[in-house]
């Protein structure tokens, strides 16, 4: 068996590991995304479940039905691309199959001409009177070697018809498993369309009784805009007293910053479990479309009693309130958290603070609604603490 036979077989092998790893990893890949949004789609629809229960709850409702219908979009369109990967695949694994089949028969004729040949010659291959007979000693040793290197290029010819069906037998099965999670997955969506329907129509309803509390719901958002408002100087000449504190003072842990930077994207959620209903920039308002908020931060929608939680080790550099809201702001070098909406504080001002550990507990408003704002600041410059967190 030459080198020039065995190297189809060969490359065929390596692409073949190589493109199931690739792929291997992109479906795993999905999945943690596809287990992350299904997560979040249960954790929106427990909020929703208690906060229907109350009639003042009906903005409440429409922003997480909305962020709902955003989530199960996202999850239906990861679908898709867990089925073009596996449809690829398959295509793929098909064409390699009828590739390898068409060198299996190849090398078992081949396989069948050197028993021919091995029939015809069993005298001179198998007794020794081939070689001695040899004219000379270089011709007997000939002789030997054309022996040995034909029994070994049946041997070798053997062996390589049974790492092909090895290989043919590898790859139906992977494509007939393929197939099988294509079907599954194809239900899966199929049924996610249905409760997205579901979600779009339950959304419409609740926005035409929104639209129906027009007078009310515009005093509401001049309220929420104040207080938006209000919160942002007060964060903003807070941060500038940080920043110029910093500048003054040699202790803080400048080396602190390298390694928040260095968990960019591995940042713990700010609380046990949730789902963000407000993003970071411009948010429309879901009845009024020529209201739009900007925010600086992230809302995310928790459980009641729920606390919120430090992302990263630091210092609490400050604590303040606007009225009623309680805010608790952490250093981690030149970075900072700022966890807004709180009732009670468990941390005061200088505190040491580590990953994960309690800052204060999460207001439950009259509608029910249980909803902590986080923000993330670079020095004076404000983030999108989203793609922070893992």
């Amino acid at each position: 068996m030459t080198k020039k036979n065995t190297y189809p077989l060969l490359l065929s092998l390596m692409l073949f590991i190589t493109t199931t790893i690739c792929n291997a990893q992109s479906i795993t890949n999905l999945e943690s995304k596809v287990n992350k949004l299904q997560g979040e789609i249960k954790t929106s629809q427990n909020l929703l479940k208690k906060t229907s229960k109350n009639k003042e709850s009906l903005l409440r409702e429409v922003e997480l039905l909305q962020t709902q219908i955003n989530k199960r979009t996202d999850l239906i369109n990861t679908y898709n691309k867990q089925i073009d990967i596996l449809t690829k695949e398959t295509k793929a694994y098909r064409n390699d199959i009828d590739r390898l089949q068409n060198e299996l028969e190849k090398n078992r004729r081949e396989y069948a001409d050197m028993l021919v040949i091995h029939y015809r010659n069993r005298d001179n291959l198998n007794n020794l009177l081939f070689i001695v007979s040899a004219e000379d000693f270089n011709q007997a040793v000939r002789r030997m070697r054309y022996i040995q290197q034909f029994n070994e290029m049946l041997k070798h010819k053997m062996t390589e018809i049974g790492n092909t069906k090895v290989e043919i037998k590898k790859r139906i099965d992977k494509n007939e498993a393929d197939k099988k999670r294509i079907e599954n997955l194809n239900n899966i969506q199929k049924k996610e369309r249905s409760e997205l329907n579901n979600d779009k129509k339950q959304l419409n309803d609740k926005i035409v009784k929104l639209k129906k509390q027009e007078r009310n719901i515009k005093a509401e958002i001049n309220k929420k805009q104040k207080e938006a408002k209000d919160l942002q100087a007060k964060i903003k000449k807070i941060i500038e007293e940080e920043v110029a504190r910093r500048k003054a003072d040699a202790s803080i842990d400048m080396n602190l910053s390298a390694t928040f930077e260095n968990n960019k994207g591995r940042l713990p959620w700010p609380v046990a479990s949730g789902v963000v209903t407000k993003r970071y920039g411009n948010n429309p308002h879901p009845t009024q479309p020529k209201v739009v908020t900007f925010n600086n931060g992230i809302d995310i929608a928790t459980e009641q009693g729920a606390n919120a939680l430090c992302v990263f080790d630091g210092q609490v550099s400050t604590i303040f309130n606007t009225g009623s809201i309680n805010v608790v702001m952490v250093r981690h070098g030149l970075y900072f958290t700022l966890y807004a909406n709180l009732d009670k504080v468990y941390v005061k001002a200088g505190d040491k603070v580590r990953t994960g550990e309690r800052l204060g507990l999460v207001h439950t408003s009259s509608d029910d609604s249980t909803t902590l704002h986080f923000e993330l600041w670079n020095d004076k410059n404000n983030t999108n603490p989203e793609g922070w967190l893992r």
